[in-house]
């Protein structure tokens, strides 16, 4: 059974904004846990464009079900960063990027693990139709 991990929100860096301001807001949808290891977030100028790999996530972040992670551009422990968000019952993951990868309107991004992809979305992302 694939996994049922849905991109909940995008964030790109605001003008003149700190590199932790950029993020993607993760939830496992599924009953089972989600290991990210090896996973790829990638970007592309379109749904049929080639995606440019951002970042691979490296091992350590399991989603459990029900869980939100938001996976935050920058560095935990640079202050020339900036502080991450802090919202209850989402956790920060930081992926150590030196630069912002959200810059264009339009970008697919996606999940991947080995170029199979797990999830995708535009941004900026629709607002939900009620």
């Amino acid at each position: 059974m694939p996994p049922e991990i849905k991109i909940d929100a995008l964030q790109a860096m605001p003008k003149g904004g700190k590199l932790n301001e950029e993020w993607i807001a993760l939830s496992n949808v599924g009953d089972a846990p989600f290991n990210t290891e090896g996973c790829s977030i990638s970007v592309a100028r379109s749904e049929k464009s080639r995606p440019r790999v951002v970042t691979t996530v490296k091992a350590g972040l399991v989603i459990q079900p029900g869980e939100k992670v938001r996976l935050v551009s920058g560095s935990s422990g640079k202050k020339s960063h900036g502080e991450a968000p802090d919202e209850e019952g989402c956790k920060n993951v930081h992926l150590f990027l030196k630069a912002p990868f959200l810059d264009k309107k339009g970008l697919t991004v996606r999940l991947t693990n080995k170029q199979r992809e797990i999830c995708r979305t535009n941004y900026p992302m629709e607002a939900a139709a009620e």
